[in-house]
């Protein structure tokens, strides 16, 4: 996935079983860990006590310029959240326009057959998978009307994902 929150599980002392829903942070219960973009709490706060590492607004790798990961000694600025902080900050507009874009294709013809379903002599999973995406960034410049350099900035971010699939 392309998920920034995905990333979070490899720091040190994220405890992971099974899957990052599961996670938990230095043996703390799922209710300590706050999840933030820019300052607003993305988290389903009436699961927050079996399911505190699920953010409702999953925060997308292109569109994040910084994660802060806190663990103790929280400041001013966190005070009664909770003994985790974890604080996505999404990028924003500069200076200069800056971009990228990207689609990621998955599909059978690339993939082999994993080892179990070679052992259980099963076919091969159907699976086609499209991801496109980019990002673009800059200052607001209308011409003759408004120069927005060092005043007014932009951020888009755009993602799809689709998987087109048959069940029987």
């Amino acid at each position: 996935g392309r998920s920034a929150l995905d990333f979070i599980q490899f720091l040190p002392g994220v405890d992971t079983a099974s899957n990052l829903r599961n996670s938990t942070v230095m043996g703390l219960p799922q209710s300590a860990i706050n999840i933030t973009i820019d300052g607003m709490s993305a988290q389903d706060n009436y699961l927050k006590s079996s399911d505190g590492f699920f953010a409702r607004v999953s925060p997308r790798l292109d569109a994040v310029e910084e994660v802060t990961f806190t663990s103790a000694a929280q400041g001013a600025d966190s005070g009664g959240q909770g003994a985790v902080q974890i604080r996505f900050a999404t990028r924003s507009g500069t200076n200069d326009y800056r971009g990228s874009g990207y689609y990621y294709y998955r599909a059978d013809e690339l993939n082999e057959r994993t080892w179990f379903d070679k052992r259980n002599n099963l076919p091969k999973t159907q699976l086609v998978q499209h991801q496109p995406g980019g990002r673009f960034g800059g200052p607001i410049v209308i011409p003759k009307v408004f120069d927005g350099h060092n005043k007014a900035f932009f951020f888009i971010n755009y993602e799809e994902f689709y998987q087109p699939q048959t069940i029987s």
